[in-house]
């Protein structure tokens, strides 16, 4: 199987090249060598390695940042992809796109379930998620084309190449603070990068297509998660103290309940996603041995 990738030097892509180096034939690149803006050069490198498989990882993803510039985010996330689709359709690959939970409008009480559960644009909260939400849109627009959508989790993982919740926590850890206040009335999925790659590799194998809910099992607030973090690292002498979302000061807009569940993976067999705490241990215990990872 041929794969190519792009915007493999992220969280997602740095896992999957672990795998694909030992199992697949692959291509990866990264901006600049492939600027999915760019129409013509997205196609020409497509054109011309021809993949059985496409996996397209190359987009803004910092929310906050997403909302202070509009334009790039969906400049990239939006026209990226479509050109990427437009490439796919002409060598007949498989198109996998990473999405992310955030398109659901996290106004139910419940998990969302992509079976049963569908996307209300009007209640998409945020910039980044819209784009993600147009984007889908653009994918399932090229009737011809297979592929397959998957909405990922809040993801933690990758080691030096982190930036999200995980290693800002450690951070504070590292920077001497005491007290580190956490929203209490916010509920996320946390998911490790490591099954999500793993479990991603899978599905493309099993020839999965449409659209897939890939989150780890369990859902947190993030205090409860920062609490979490705290203990696998074995750091007591820092407090966490629960505060209100009114109360935290964000440049961007999130939903109140983000929680899911993998429908149709466990309908095929195919959800490898763990448990996010047993998840979440592993992976503090794998950096813990580092140099002072987040110094």
């Amino acid at each position: 199987m041929k794969i190519l990738v792009t915007g493999s030097n992220g969280m997602v892509g740095t896992e999957l090249k672990k795998h694909l180096d030992n199992a697949f034939f692959f291509k990866h690149f990264n901006y600049p060598d492939l600027d999915v803006t760019n129409r013509h050069r997205t196609q020409e490198i497509i054109e011309y390695h021809r993949p059985d498989v496409i996996i397209h990882l190359a987009a803004k993803t910092d929310v906050d940042w997403c909302e202070y510039n509009p334009e790039e985010c969906f400049a990239v996330n939006v026209e990226g992809t479509r050109n990427v689709c437009e490439g796919a359709q002409k060598v007949k690959a498989l198109l996998v796109v990473p999405s992310t939970f955030y398109v659901y409008p996290g106004d139910k009480e419940g998990p969302y379930d992509e079976r049963y559960d569908q996307v209300i644009p009007d209640k998409i909260i945020g910039t980044y998620s819209k784009s993600k939400w147009i984007g889908e849109v653009v994918v399932s627009e090229f009737k011809n084309m297979r592929h397959l959508i998957v909405r990922f989790g809040s993801l933690f993982g990758g080691g030096e190449k982190d930036k999200k919740f995980v290693s800002k926590v450690l951070r504070m850890v590292s920077s001497g603070v005491k007290e580190i206040r956490m929203i209490d009335n916010r509920f996320i999925q946390p998911s490790s990068v490591k099954d999500t790659a793993r479990n991603l590799l899978s599905l493309i194998e099993k020839e999965g297509e449409g659209v897939f809910n890939m989150v780890g099992h369990g859902t947190a607030s993030y205090y409860e998660y920062a609490k979490a973090v705290l203990e696998f690292a074995g750091v007591k002498d820092v407090k966490v103290i629960p505060i209100n979302s009114k109360d935290f000061k964000e440049t961007a807009p999130r939903a109140v309940n983000l929680s899911a569940v993998n429908g149709r993976l466990g309908e095929m067999g195919l959800d490898l996603m763990r448990d996010w705490r047993i998840a979440l241990k592993e992976y503090i215990e794998e950096i813990k041995s580092q140099t002072k990872p987040y110094a």
